[in-house]
């Protein structure tokens, strides 16, 4: 029996681009309502995750199911429940924004009309303009409109901000929060960007050497994340619980660890070896992780 709750279940997900390895065996799952920040370093393979994930471009192993469907054969009811923000404008350029929303509707059973109007008034949308004619960033908001509209279950963001100025930044990240405080949606977006997931996100998966090397809660991950300076002789192996990456150096090694377990902690310094516990924020944590 599937799981209700698990909107997004992927396992063992491979993926190149001729004889590049880009996602190296990706296993993750979420949840129904989470607001996922997807972090990973220009180049870390987010976009490549997103388009696998939603069938744009195809796999090469492994197995991805979005409402309990295969991503492959997903039914026009389940697709019509997701929404997507491309990282690039992909759109017909020579439509009027006001024809390209018309044309969108048709395909939808579900539509806000309401909220069209209240975007496009808001951001300040010449709908007699052409697709072409808008700048990058307005052109993104159209893109925001355009998904938001049918007001889905599922919302999928590629680098949702990287064209957007700060103040237009700083009201998309509003309009996820009210999604998020007003329905039960489920939001996943891709950014580089840490400040703009800490505003939003409960939850933050980094992408790192084609694998998601870190998926918890923000703030567990801020409160238990640390890491632990070990000054001890090269004699001496040390392999701390919930470790997730670790350094050795000639005098022990640098580990940062999802949480400390006191009891080791305990045993280790009994033993007279030199601990130091550093806090990290979430910028930090990430840096930590991918280099």
């Amino acid at each position: 029996m599937s799981d209700l709750k698990t909107i997004i279940n992927i396992k063992s997900l491979k993926k190149s681009y001729k004889k590049e390895s880009v996602l190296q065996g990706v296993n993750w799952q979420v949840k129904k309502g989470d607001i996922v920040g997807l972090l990973g370093k220009n180049g870390a393979g987010k976009s490549t995750l997103i388009k696998s994930l939603l069938n744009i471009v195809g796999i090469d192993d492994g197995e991805i199911t979005i409402f309990s469907e295969s991503h492959r054969t997903l039914s026009a009811q389940s697709k019509g429940r997701i929404g997507y923000v491309p990282q690039e404008n992909d759109e017909i350029s020579w439509l009027s924004v006001g024809d390209l929303i018309k044309f969108k509707k048709q395909f939808y059973h579900h539509w806000s009309d309401e909220k069209v109007r209240e975007l496009l008034c808001r951001w300040q949308i010449d709908t007699k303009k052409t697709m072409a004619e808008l700048s990058p960033g307005q052109a993104q908001r159209v893109l925001i409109i355009l998904a938001l509209a049918p007001m889905p279950e599922l919302l999928i963001f590629d680098e949702p901000a990287a064209a957007l100025d700060p103040a237009a930044r700083r009201e998309f990240l509003k309009e996820i929060v009210t999604l998020a405080s007003e329905t039960d949606i489920t939001i996943i977006f891709s950014t580089h960007i840490v400040s703009d997931l800490e505003r939003v996100a409960n939850k933050v998966a980094i992408l790192d050497q084609g694998k998601i090397c870190y998926f918890d809660d923000v703030d567990t991950t801020k409160e238990n994340v640390v890491q632990l300076a070990i000054h001890h002789d090269e004699s001496l192996v040390i392999d701390p619980p919930h470790m997730l990456r670790c350094r050795k150096h000639k005098l022990g090694q640098n580990c940062v660890v999802a949480k400390i377990e006191q009891s080791w902690l305990a045993e280790i310094e009994a033993k007279g070896v030199d601990i130091s516990i550093n806090q990290m924020g979430l910028e930090d944590i990430f840096l930590e992780l991918t280099s």
